[in-house]
């Protein structure tokens, strides 16, 4: 019966492909593959997926997706793989290790420290050398622990063109542009009734407040200080600090919303954010 289901969810259109299960970074088929990669002696999990006009060695947009504390991969990648297909795009949900299910967002927070940073970047850098992904259309988004480790990858690596944390806070010194971070555009999405909207402390951690984090990468990007602002919605407001270079920072606040976002809410800022993010391209690395 469930082999029945899936397949029927299938050809409607309400999920991916059947995962293949057999598939590796260097081998990915039209539609959902599920991985196992192996980094620091673990099994990781990935859940891939690529639009049904997938060609090998075909470079790709690519988004990866990083669930909140407790999570699998599987949420994030229903959440974000409907976006595959129109937007030709490569969708990769990552998993952090279980059954802890927290990324490692700063060091020595969590009981243990796994290397997240290097799964990441890893399977980044597999992809490009596989001829999958465009090694300019990198781009992260994630929800509450995945949040602020998008925010951990935008500090400490190079690969990313822009960047879309959720629902997340930002931590005060481990995650604070200073060089040798490059400038990056960040979009952060977040309601006003979110606990973490206004910052907040405990004794292993001090989070910025939305404005804070904002006018932190706003300056380090050397933006405007004055935003341009917009409403798509009633709900949404968008607040946009602009440079020179094309570079941008954005707040996306939801009114009257709290850590999670009401579905038709969620929806409109997803979109919202992978509009945001596909704009952008890395430009190549100095020699």
């Amino acid at each position: 019966m469930r082999i029945t289901l899936l397949a029927l969810a299938t050809a409607l259109g309400l999920l991916p492909l059947a995962a293949a299960q057999d598939a590796t970074l260097e081998t990915l088929s039209p539609g959902l593959n599920e991985i196992q990669v192996e980094h620091e002696s673990r099994s990781r999990r990935l859940l891939i997926t690529t639009p049904r006009s997938f060609e090998t060695g075909r470079p790709y947009p690519v988004l990866f997706c990083f669930h909140g504390a407790g999570g699998k991969a599987d949420g994030q990648s229903k959440r974000w793989s409907r976006h595959a297909n129109p937007h030709n795009l490569i969708v990769v949900s990552c998993e952090a290790v279980q059954p802890m299910a927290k990324w490692n967002f700063m060091d020595e927070f969590h009981a243990v420290d796994h290397d997240d940073v290097g799964l990441v970047v890893g399977v980044a850098k597999e992809l490009i050398a596989a001829g999958a992904a465009d090694p300019r259309s990198i781009y992260a988004a994630g929800h509450s622990s995945g949040g602020l480790f998008c925010y951990r990858l935008a500090k400490q690596t190079d690969l990313f063109a822009a960047f879309a944390p959720m629902s997340c806070g930002m931590v005060k010194g481990a995650h604070t542009p200073a060089d040798p971070t490059r400038p990056v555009s960040i979009l952060q999405v977040i309601g006003d009734q979110d606990k973490s909207f206004h910052g907040s402390t405990n004794p292993k951690v001090t989070m910025y407040s939305a404005a804070q984090r904002i006018d932190l990468w706003r300056t380090f990007n050397g933006c405007a200080a004055q935003p341009v602002i917009s409403r798509p919605s009633e709900e949404v407001t968008l607040s946009k600090y602009s440079n020179g270079e094309g570079i941008e920072v954005v707040l996306c606040e939801v009114k009257g919303e709290g850590h999670h976002l009401r579905r038709d809410l969620r929806d409109q800022t997803d979109s919202i954010a992978l509009e945001f993010l596909l704009k952008y391209r890395r430009e190549p690395l100095d020699e």
